[in-house]
């Protein structure tokens, strides 16, 4: 078997990110980039570019629709940890995500935040062609790209830092005062710019085409995802064409880069195709139509499972329930069981939808998906000391929010009211809103009969926290 184990709206231009690259380039531009971890890169410091990776973070969750589904977010983190481990910048954090828009992009922001649009992954044919995309945006990462354009600027780290985070939260409200603000800073170096992300597009090409190779994914998938992209672009309607520069010259390098055995690695997952199938169904907002049903499309496991979810979606769950159990009896893929289980809840079949869950964790013990579908349905069938214990133990393996946030739900259906709104501080803490984690801790210090432990934990944060907050302002002036 081959698996792995509230929405905002999107207002600023993603073609306005890379500009953040072209402003700052507009100093010396060198054709001989220095190794990762340079010394002479001394005017912008990891330090830094952690914090406004933070902020540029924090600002796409605040504008931008996210995908807010555990299964997907787990096979987009799993695949790009999996690229990234094979990286120069293996030990760093990555944080991979994707963004529901129809508009075929992705982009690499500060401090390895890595967005990947529907749009994309839907267009996408196979694992080596989104492989290929994620590799080549890590490389973005590894070589310090955003990083080195910056410390070659000439300007003060903080001057930019003023600056992108102006464009970049003005453009929440007007791209094109945004789209002034960063070309300000191009006056008679616009070429030079150009010329330097081109030469960044080449050298990540090739570093992606070595990262897949070393991850055991065909680099196949680069050329070809090229080749559909140029295909589509008579237009001029491609965005990842405006933000990575591309033409018959790159695509034939990144061909002749490509030996012939790796050709002979993976270009396909069965996760990749059920992930492909799940995002194209949860990212379509509008009803799905009945001439979906007809079963004669649907002659392979993946389309079944499509077929399934969109059953799902249109509360026609007797016949998706018939259609997952069937599918199940062929294909032990965990996805296929998540969502009958769904099916079974939302059917208030509540007693078979727990034991496939409880079965999927045993199988499965950490398995992110599983425990949170799991933790979720104990807490909305009244069982949420349960459902704390599993998600607590599922925090010894990973700290995701998602996590946090479940928990909080658990303990404030069992009455631990406190224990909620500390398990809410540390979301917010850990997603870098100190002030609103802040709130949290101290409404939690507010609950009678606190332990004195407990209090004392819930102060310590709360002093954190303060601290946070502190250097936060500190910076953004």
């Amino acid at each position: 078997m081959n698996f792995i184990p509230p929405f905002y709206r999107f207002k600023i231009s993603f073609h306005l990110l890379p500009c953040i690259a072209l402003l700052i380039a507009s100093g010396s531009i060198h054709a001989e980039l220095p190794e990762l971890g340079d010394p002479t890169l001394q005017t912008f410091s990891s330090e830094e570019e952690k914090k406004l990776g933070s902020m540029f973070y924090r600002t796409l969750k605040n504008n931008l629709v996210f995908i807010d589904d555990p299964q997907l977010n787990y096979y987009i983190k799993n695949l790009g940890q999996k690229l990234s481990s094979h990286s120069d910048a293996a030990s760093k954090e990555f944080n991979f995500f994707i963004i529901n828009s129809p508009i075929i992009n992705a982009f690499a922001g500060p401090d390895a935040h890595i967005g990947i649009n529907s749009g994309l992954f839907l267009e996408s044919a196979n694992e080596s062609q989104l492989a290929s995309v994620i590799a080549h945006e890590i490389s973005h990462v590894s070589q310090r790209h955003l990083a080195r354009a910056i410390d070659e600027s000439g300007n003060s780290s903080m001057a930019t830092f003023a600056t992108v985070l102006a464009a970049i939260l003005l453009g929440a409200q007007d791209p094109q005062v945004a789209q002034a603000i960063l070309y300000s800073g191009l006056a008679g170096a616009q070429q030079n710019a150009i010329n330097f992300t081109r030469s960044n597009e080449y050298e990540a090409d090739r570093i992606g085409i070595s990262i897949l190779t070393r991850a055991g994914i065909n680099p196949q998938g680069m050329v070809d995802f090229f080749s559909v992209l140029l295909s589509k672009s008579h237009d001029g309607g491609i965005e990842y064409l405006r933000t990575h520069p591309l033409n018959t010259n790159r695509v034939s390098e990144a061909r002749g880069r490509i030996k012939n055995s790796q050709l002979n690695l993976p270009e396909d997952s069965q996760d990749f195709q059920f992930a492909h199938a799940r995002l194209e169904v949860l990212s379509n907002t509008s009803p799905l139509t009945n001439n979906k049903y007809n079963p004669a499309t649907y002659n392979n496991d993946i389309d079944l499972y499509k077929h399934s979810l969109e059953l799902i979606h249109n509360k026609k769950l007797t016949t998706a329930i018939k259609k997952l159990k069937t599918l199940a009896r062929k294909n032990n893929h965990p996805w296929i069981k998540l969502a009958l289980a769904e099916a079974y809840q939302l059917n208030k079949q509540s007693r078979k939808s727990l034991r496939i869950l409880k079965e999927l964790s045993e199988l499965f013990p950490g398995y992110l998906p599983a425990t949170l579908l799991y933790a979720d349905t104990l807490t909305a069938n009244n069982n949420p000391k349960k459902s704390i214990a599993l998600l607590k133990h599922q925090l010894q393996i990973d700290k995701q929010t998602i996590i946090y946030k479940a928990l909080a739900q658990a303990y404030f259906k069992n009455g631990q009211i406190d224990a909620a709104l500390e398990a809410t501080g540390n979301q917010y803490e850990k997603e870098g809103y100190y002030e609103l984690a802040l709130q949290q801790y101290e409404m939690a210090l507010q609950q009678p009969n606190l332990s004195t432990t407990t209090k004392k934990r819930l102060q310590t944060k709360k002093e954190t926290v303060k601290k946070s907050i502190i250097i936060k302002k500190k910076d953004s002036i």
